[in-house]
């Protein structure tokens, strides 16, 4: 079967579309961390990463029946805290959350969606979304506009490396995102889903390139 990862902005449109999605093609939904687990009172710094870890092997579980579609990247930490100069989180480093990763992708333990949806808008529609729903806060939405074309160039330059790894939507409605992302799953392949290569370009091209300077 598929695994596949829909990304994007905040309001722009990725529960409401991997949620449909899931039900049009009789898939399994895995949302969002939040969604499904609560922070401990006493928090370490790799809570997080242990949760994307179980996402994945939920993934990997399901796959084996259906079409599994994972609600916001698993490889998150590395673009999200590279976006913010890696200053969130108390700091969390470059290299902090490749050690906990690498070792995961060498015992192929954790690996890379099929495909990533990246769904994308623009900042004026993101605002009208986030004003006409009112089911949630989105208390991060300002800060989270910061990132929308650091992570742009991320996912660009591991399409750049890998092609056919990413594909990118314009985020017009969800009937629309759904029948983009179908037409688009029959090019999915698992080749390259616990790719060292892979995991190394991303940490080479992170730790080479500034979020806020667009180099």
């Amino acid at each position: 079967m598929t695994i596949i990862s829909i990304e994007g902005a905040s309001a722009v449109g990725k529960t409401a579309t991997s949620s449909a999605l899931a039900t049009v093609n009789k898939a399994f939904h895995i949302p969002e961390v939040a969604s499904w687990w609560e922070k401990p009172e006493h928090e370490y710094p790799e809570w997080f990463f242990e949760r994307q870890l179980d996402r994945w092997n939920i993934a990997i579980e399901k796959e084996t029946d259906t079409e599994v579609i994972i609600d916001i990247d698993l490889f998150q930490p590395f673009w999200y805290n590279w976006s913010f100069d890696f200053t969130l989180f108390d700091g969390q480093s470059l290299a902090f959350v490749e050690r906990f990763y690498r070792p995961l992708i060498s015992q192929k333990k954790l690996g890379f969606p099929d495909t990533y949806f990246v769904l994308y808008t623009n900042e004026h529609i993101l605002r009208q979304r986030k004003a006409s729903d009112s089911t949630r806060l989105r208390r991060g939405f300002e800060m989270n506009l910061q990132f929308i074309e650091p992570q742009m160039r991320y996912f660009k330059a591991l399409n750049e490396f890998c092609p056919g790894l990413v594909c990118f939507i314009e985020s017009v409605d969800i009937e629309h995102n759904i029948e983009k992302i179908r037409s688009e799953l029959r090019h999915s392949t698992s080749t390259h889903r616990y790719s060292i290569e892979l995991f190394d370009f991303m940490i080479n091209w992170l730790s080479t390139h500034q979020a806020n300077k667009g180099e």
